[in-house]
């Protein structure tokens, strides 16, 4: 089966506040962002080819060393209203991939184990799509109500209750079975990997930049270097 990994990037996409947000270009550790998912996806042998899916070649001038190419996408895709099934949508028609590696550039931590694991369950057939995710054993609430325990019950032991499971939303693996299917990245026998809340650091707000450097700075991950 092939596996292709594509990195959706747009420049000059705007938040919720209507600041522009270039993550992907912005430097940690002295390398901007988007080189630290190009470099692990490289290093996976179980991976055919890294795409970017622009509609612009302008990102190229951030990038050092690491092996892609750039598929143009239509510039409708550029829309802040866009849904990532629209742009998964157009990305299928232009490979001809089996298996697909969604990886957001926002998580420079991720590990390559953790990349190929989700890539095996999915091409050895166990699962049909994959993701990272964070497991949290912690008393959680949702819409004014606890989520795992109840109020009308003793308060139970941390160690017994249910754990809540929350993506981790950098990497999703699926087949094009699936998503031509159900129109979705996660499918119905889907394989949760988990990961700890350094691996799984999402570079968001400036705060989580600086928190970034540290574990730069701290020689934490091998990879990195």
């Amino acid at each position: 089966m092939k596996v292709v990994a594509f990195i959706p990037f747009w420049m000059g996409y705007h938040s919720q506040t209507g600041a522009p947000v270039n993550r992907a270009t912005k430097k940690l550790g002295g390398l901007p962002l988007i080189n630290y998912s190009l470099n692990v996806l490289a290093s996976s042998e179980l991976i055919a080819e890294s795409v970017i899916f622009s509609s612009s070649n302008e990102i190229e001038e951030y990038i050092e060393g690491p092996s892609y190419s750039i598929i143009k996408r239509p510039k409708f895709l550029d829309d802040n209203g866009i849904s990532i099934e629209q742009i998964i949508e157009e990305f299928l028609k232009l490979s001809d991939a089996d298996v697909f590696v969604l990886m957001h550039p926002n998580s420079p931590f991720i590990q390559l184990e953790s990349i190929e694991t989700c890539i095996q369950e999915v091409v050895e057939g166990r699962a049909d799509s994959a993701f990272t995710a964070h497991t949290f054993k912690k008393f959680c609430w949702h819409k004014g109500r606890p989520l795992n325990y109840s109020l009308d019950l003793p308060t139970p032991q941390l160690k017994d209750i249910e754990p809540v499971i929350l993506e981790q939303s950098s990497l999703y693996v699926f087949t094009r079975s699936i998503f031509e299917k159900e129109r979705k990245r996660v499918g119905g026998k889907a394989y949760i990997h988990n990961v700890n809340h350094f691996e799984g650091h999402d570079l968001i707000e400036d705060e989580d930049f600086e928190i970034a450097e540290l574990i730069v700075n701290s020689g934490m991950f091998s990879n990195l270097s």
